[in-house]
């Protein structure tokens, strides 16, 4: 026995004593920040990486390599941006990993990619679904990365992906994801939301749209603009009227019906998606004034509660009760005209509440046509069934765009800022 005890006491000894012996020193790792795929010339895949140089000062140098009849890669970075990129054309995606693995010093790990950027000829080809399924089976990519759809090439996008504030990447991002609750302009979507979607019987999937804007849209000489009006949320991805350091933007949303991309969503139609889905929380819109239309009024809107939806099938054509209710803070009248008032406030709730239901009627009749439901209705529909087998039968997806859809959007304004009444402002002469 006390042999035993003996025996027992020194293995436990050492097990004390062993070790991972599959630990890695983070300096022995370079870690991905930035995924993008295109459609390969050399090869199927056209991988591209983009990862932190980890020289301090952002120090780096800039090279480039090509490949034989089989491959073709190149490297390169900004020396100010702290980090750089590779591109390779592989067979697959895993090849392509050790491809890169042969001409970086250091082993590739994706346990921190924040974005996955997929082109938007790949999606509107129907490839995603071949090319996202061994990146959803990798252990080392997290389901919470980003998913985005790129105009043009995405090893383009990353090219311009370079940190304006800050020295990191993965951070900008992670604060830009949260940022679509605070706008509403584009969905956040991870890989996880996306790939379930793309499996789903209830509905479609969606993904945010970005692009690469080169500031042709901003005018610099030119008339000055009159009084028509614009929402703002108007324009799609690459084509918002800025110009500044940063290049890259994400706006609006890219449609898919299966995993093909079909069409694309701007601003506007991206919150009025959001509210459906109970995933708007905030943003600011721009109405006109009911009086004096050449003139506009901002407004703070908040989602107050969840939209409710109800759906019944009859005679296997199904109707859709859409009830969304907002909130809003009145920010400015340029007018003056006291819409504190609360008749004046209310003809103010009905304008807006009227134009939200416009929205959201053309929105849900856009996809209609395009057979895609972005607003996985399907998961209310389910109800009127009594066995997923009867529910699968049925083909949501088919039914969907013979719906009958009935909105109702319940408004009101809340708070007026610090002003109770606005007052017109006095010409010299004390007239009006």
């Amino acid at each position: 026995m006390r042999k035993v005890i003996i025996i027992l006491i020194l293995g436990t000894f050492l097990l004390s004593l062993t070790a991972c012996y599959d630990a890695h020193e983070m300096d022995d790792m370079l870690y991905v920040v930035s995924i993008g795929v295109d459609k390969g010339i050399s090869d199927k895949w056209r991988l591209t990486i983009q990862f932190p140089t980890m020289k301090e000062g952002g120090g780096q140098t800039q090279s480039g390599s090509g490949g034989g009849g089989q491959s073709q890669s190149g490297s390169g970075g900004d020396e100010q941006s702290g980090h750089s990129y590779a591109s390779i054309d592989a067979p697959s995606f895993f090849t392509g990993i050790d491809m890169l693995n042969a001409s970086l010093p250091r082993k590739l790990n994706f346990s921190h990619a924040q974005i996955i950027v997929f082109s938007e000829e790949l999606a509107k080809e129907g490839l995603i679904g071949e090319y996202i399924a061994p990146l959803s089976r990798f252990r080392e990519i997290r389901r919470s990365a980003r998913v985005f759809v790129v105009k043009g090439n995405a090893i383009d996008f990353i090219k311009e992906n370079k940190p304006v504030i800050g020295t990191t990447i993965s951070k900008s991002f992670q604060v830009l994801a949260h940022t679509s609750e605070n706008i509403g302009y584009f969905p956040n979507i991870t890989l996880e939301n996306f790939y379930e979607a793309l499996k789903s019987p209830c509905g479609q999937a969606i993904a945010a749209m970005a692009s690469v804007n080169d500031s042709k849209s901003f005018a610099e000489n030119g008339e000055p603009w009159g009084t028509k009006f614009k929402t703002g949320g108007d324009y799609f991805a690459g084509q918002l009227p800025r110009t500044g350091q940063n290049k890259i933007e994400v706006w609006g949303t890219a449609l898919f019906n299966g995993d093909k991309m079909v069409g694309e969503l701007n601003g506007d139609e991206t919150r009025f998606l959001l509210m459906i889905r109970g995933e708007f929380k905030q943003g600011s819109f721009t109405m006109q004034d009911p009086q004096k239309p050449e003139l506009i009024i901002p407004l703070d809107v908040r989602v107050s509660k969840k939209p409710q939806i109800d759906i019944d099938i009859k005679d296997k054509k199904p109707v859709i009760r859409l009830k969304v209710q907002l909130d809003a803070d009145l920010l400015a009248v340029q007018s003056m005209i006291n819409y504190e008032q609360p008749e004046l406030q209310s003809l103010l709730e009905e304008t807006f509440k009227k134009s939200v239901e416009e929205g959201i009627t053309m929105l849900i009749k856009k996809c209609q046509g395009l057979n895609t439901d972005v607003f996985h209705f399907g998961d209310y529909a389910a109800k009127n069934f009594l066995t997923i087998d009867a529910f699968e039968s049925y083909d949501w997806n088919r039914h969907f765009k013979e719906a009958e859809v009935i909105v109702d959007v319940n408004f009101a304004i809340r708070r007026t800022g610090t002003q109770i009444k606005s007052y017109p402002i006095k010409d010299p002469i004390g007239v009006n």
